[in-house]
């Protein structure tokens, strides 16, 4: 009997659970009048996270669905998980066999935050990181092991501070080209004039 994708998302969901992430399995998430169903969803301290779950071969429509996720800010990381090898015998398999066989499987993992989605390191004139990292053969242990790296990494992530700095410079590089521009001797003859005008009709 082939198991389905949802149960298998559910127990996951549930693995992550009893590891002491509280996460939720299918959950239908109502935004501005639509309700989204991630297939595993969690807050981690305020950060919204998300896991998609999918068979092998659709590591496209995983990579599709993340990207959405994103953009409809459902999420502020999203993983990628696709179930390489299930090792699971029995021909109706049990909740606790599913379980079992998902801590004995392998995985192929990849994480995704809104920041590559923003693109600021084009505005930035900085390289351009991958989209996407991606983790093969990963053991479930691993697969937690990333899902926390990555919402460290995120907020650690520091990126007020190249825009704040990248503002100033186009504000100071601004600000040159019009003090070059301006004939400062006529503007102060301008502004005299202006005055005096004012002084004779008060």
């Amino acid at each position: 009997m082939e198991v389905r994708e949802e149960n298998l998302n559910v127990m996951l969901a549930e693995l992550l659970s009893e590891r002491g992430l509280k996460a939720l399995g299918e959950v239908i998430i109502k935004d501005r009048g639509k309700s989204p169903r991630p297939d595993v969803h969690l807050i981690l301290n305020g950060v919204r996270i998300v896991i998609e779950g999918k068979k092998p071969g659709r590591w496209d429509e995983l990579r599709k669905k993340c990207i959405q996720r994103l953009d409809d800010s459902i999420c502020d990381l999203c993983i990628m998980v696709e179930y390489l090898h299930i090792p699971i015998e029995s021909l109706e398999p049990t909740q606790m066999e599913i379980k079992k066989a998902l801590l004995q499987a392998t995985y192929k993992v990849g994480i995704m935050t809104y920041i590559e989605r923003v693109g600021l390191e084009r505005w930035l004139n900085i390289p351009v990181r991958e989209n996407v990292e991606v983790y093969n053969n990963v053991s479930f242990d691993e697969l937690l092991t990333y899902v926390m790296s990555a919402y460290d990494k995120l907020v650690r992530e520091d990126i007020l501070s190249p825009v704040i700095s990248r503002i100033e410079s186009v504000i100071g590089s601004f600000a040159r080209s019009i003090e070059t521009s301006i004939n400062v001797d006529r503007l102060k003859k301008v502004l005299e004039l202006r005055e005096g005008r004012e002084r004779d009709e008060g």
